[in-house]
């Protein structure tokens, strides 16, 4: 029987729908809250404030007074470009002025990372949660790449929160550093070194906005791995996640979350029977090879004796552990027998990946454990043609609860792992 597209599409959503009710209900078994509905009020004096319009687009330059002409018309061609790349090739709902007004942009100083969008209004007219913005932008940001992609940054955090205003801070500086990539053909700031440099953290932590910049990178391999086309998998989830908060709340609804859509809808994404939890050990296998290099936990030599390390930071949920052994000074055939035990209420992956000296991966192994067990062992053979084995340890979070980035504090857990180089026993 064949079935209408439109209702093909109708049971999909229906089907989405109930299975996302199981993390509403867990969300709210936590009693996680949204963030806070915040309305900040512009710079000072900045009624008086002047520049130019978008000829093409419903925007608006406010500019500081002592702000260079020239820097303002930038300003807009940049606000224009970006426009024009995230709402029209992207297809994404431009951000909205308080009460039909058009968007508006403020030249200021000391905004870091060069661009910030600041909530304004909810929309009270609106079935569901939605919220006018406004931007502030670094009057000092170089033109050319740097003015683009701050102006990208800005169009794709409004455009998040008109449509997903409950979205956490971390996660809208993660999306919308992943749409302005996207979406400005220069190449990005560097803003992967400090998510690199410290991977035991929460894959989105609001304490540091460089580190959620950096997680982008999540972003974008959740995005290219499992999208059709640019910004299919980010934007299908601001579309799956609306939330309805009460007029008289403090805080926005806290589920569901882009994070919920993606928990639900990528069952089954890396084959029968995988989980959300595969996907995430997926990406800390692939972001092992990722430049800059995430810090290692440890780096050891060949344990020709058993060998005990545990880290100096323990890995939060959705963070994760790298332990690499080298390979040189073993014995030809020699094994390498590993025993990992974790703390309770943990869960915790490990997977082993055989490398080259080029850091290429020749072979992939789980060490496999029970559901709900703190510890895991392997021996490791077919060793003789490799240069070091990366030990990867995931923390895929609480045993009680799903993660949720509204959470805001997470326990974090230690692991201990033995090591030792065992000799052939044949010939």
């Amino acid at each position: 029987m064949n079935v209408h597209p439109t209702r093909r599409a109708i049971a999909a959503l229906t089907a989405f729908a109930f299975s996302l009710s199981f993390s509403v209900q867990a969300a709210n078994a936590l009693k996680v809250d949204g963030p806070f509905i915040s309305m900040e009020l512009r710079p000072d004096r900045a009624g008086a404030w002047t520049g130019p319009c978008s000829l093409h687009h419903p925007l608006c330059i406010r500019a500081a007074p002592g702000t260079a002409r020239r820097f303002q018309l930038d300003a807009v061609a940049a606000a224009d470009r970006a426009w024009e790349a995230i709402t029209g090739a992207l297809r994404v709902p431009p951000p909205e002025g308080a009460l039909g007004d058009p968007w508006e942009v403020y030249l200021v100083d000391g905004v870091q990372g060069g661009s910030r969008v600041v909530s304004d209004e909810r929309d009270p007219r609106s079935r569901f949660d939605r919220e006018s913005t406004f931007a502030l932008v670094d009057r000092d940001t170089p033109t050319g790449c740097g003015l683009d992609f701050a102006l990208a940054r800005a169009v794709a955090a409004g455009s998040l929160r008109r449509e997903v205003p409950a979205t956490d801070i971390a996660s809208v500086r993660a999306q919308s550093e992943a749409v302005a990539r996207l979406a400005t053909p220069c190449a990005p700031p560097d803003d992967d070194a400090e998510f690199q440099a410290m991977p035991w953290r929460c894959l989105f932590d609001s304490s540091s906005e460089p580190f959620d910049r950096g997680a982008s990178l999540f972003v974008e391999w959740i995005d290219s791995t499992f999208g059709s086309e640019p910004g299919a998998v980010l934007f299908g989830a601001w579309a799956l996640a609306p939330t309805r908060t009460e007029p008289s709340a403090w805080r926005w609804s806290a589920s569901p979350s882009t994070f919920d859509v993606l928990h639900m809808s990528l069952k089954g994404a890396l084959g029968p029977e995988t989980t959300f939890d595969d996907v995430l050990l997926k990406f800390a296998v692939t972001r092992a090879s990722i430049v800059p290099r995430p810090e290692l936990a440890w780096s050891v030599p060949w344990p020709i004796l058993a060998r005990r390390v545990t880290p100096a930071t323990p890995v939060a949920p959705t963070g994760v552990s790298y332990v690499r052994v080298d390979h040189k000074g073993a014995l030809p055939g020699a094994k390498l027998r590993l025993e990992a035990q974790w703390e309770d209420y943990a869960r915790m992956r490990w997977v082993v990946l055989k490398r080259d000296a080029a850091d290429r991966t020749l072979s992939e192994l789980a060490v496999t454990s029970t559901e709900h067990a703190t510890a895991a062992s392997m021996t490791i053979e077919e060793l003789d043609s490799v240069d070091n084995l990366l030990i990867v340890v995931q923390n895929l979070g609480s045993t009680e609860h799903a993660f949720n980035p509204n959470q805001g504090e997470w326990e974090p857990h230690g692991w201990l792992l033995t090591i030792e180089g065992q000799r052939s026993l044949g010939p």
